[in-house]
């Protein structure tokens, strides 16, 4: 058994999430947690076949609530655990996170010890969507500014949080995407140790990204300003 848990926030997901969380549990996870995140009741029928899984646990939202939201009701459920776990591993819910890339970022979380892992893309032009590149490119871009770090994938779902970062993680601002981006500002400031793992660039033929390039980026970089110049804790909630 792998000594970490998955988390999946999952908004009106396809019919291939129950068989990929159960390639999950058949390759050891210890447990998959997903989230509901107001899904609505015609997707009813995909969660219906999750709660018939050994070892995955579902949450829900009544209204959609955001990613950010999401996750942060699964980090609660899983500090309210006393399993051992190393760790946990956050993944999208529309498979573009492959099963052996989940897990070879857990995997080493918990044998470098590292405080995070990002699982990574290359971002082939080729392989992403022309939205993908563009708003990537600017967040990551103004990141390597603002805090010196070059991260490849600042958009990346695919992190591995040890158990001892999680109760601060569950403190930072926001709701949506820009949760995200908070998280990797805190790592920074707080320089804690973060590790890559390359990935594999997934994009399905019914792939929906909720994703607003300009919109959604603005934010991003709002979040990322406001971000370089307030103190750590006052980036938290």
């Amino acid at each position: 058994m792998r000594s970490y848990a998955v988390v999946i926030p999952a908004y009106r997901p396809t019919e291939q999430l129950p068989g990929y969380i159960r390639q999950l549990i058949d390759a050891g996870v210890a447990e998959v947690i997903v989230v509901n995140d107001g899904s609505g009741p015609e997707f009813d029928s995909v969660f219906k076949a999750l709660s018939h899984l050994d070892r995955c646990t579902l949450l829900r939202h009544e209204r959609n609530s955001g990613k950010g939201v999401a996750l942060k009701t699964a980090f609660r459920y899983f500090m309210k655990q006393d399993a051992g776990w190393k760790g946990l591993i956050t993944a999208d819910a529309d498979g573009q996170h492959a099963v052996e890339d989940v897990l070879r970022t857990g995997d080493k979380l918990v044998e470098n010890e590292a405080d995070f892992v990002l699982g990574m893309r290359t971002f082939e032009p080729r392989e992403v969507p022309l939205r993908s590149m563009i708003g990537n490119t600017l967040t990551t871009n103004v990141f390597k500014w603002l805090f010196g770090y070059y991260i490849r994938d600042t958009q990346t779902g695919l992190r591995g949080i040890a158990s001892d970062q999680v109760d601060w993680i569950l403190r930072l601002r926001g709701e949506r995407y820009e949760y995200e981006i908070n998280m990797l500002i805190n790592i920074a400031k707080r320089r804690k140790r973060l590790l890559g793992v390359d990935i594999q660039t997934i994009y399905h033929d019914r792939h929906i990204s909720y994703y607003n390039t300009y919109k959604d980026s603005f934010k991003i970089i709002w979040q990322l300003m406001r971000g370089y110049v307030l103190p750590p804790h006052r980036t938290e909630v």
